[in-house]
């Protein structure tokens, strides 16, 4: 794990602060390069969901996502 988190430092993706509270502990967080990336994929994911469903009624989505509960809700019982 130490070695993964060296190389995500290395390339500018996540940073290490030290806990104010605790100096033998840090705190792991996003870096210029991973803000950047969460931008990006945030961006990917809202126009992935968005143009796929941008010709179907809202009534439609609705029934669509009745329907999935139904099924959820069956495989949930039948689990059981």
């Amino acid at each position: 794990m130490s070695q993964v988190l060296s190389k995500l430092e290395v390339q500018h993706f996540i940073k290490r602060e030290s806990n104010p509270n605790n100096h033998r502990e840090f705190f792991i967080v996003l870096a210029e390069e991973g803000l950047a990336y969460q931008a990006l994929i945030k961006e990917s994911d809202e126009e992935f969901v968005e143009k796929p469903y941008t010709d179907i009624d809202l009534e439609s989505l609705r029934n669509v996502l009745k329907t999935m509960k139904k099924v959820n809700a069956s495989i949930s019982k039948s689990l059981k």
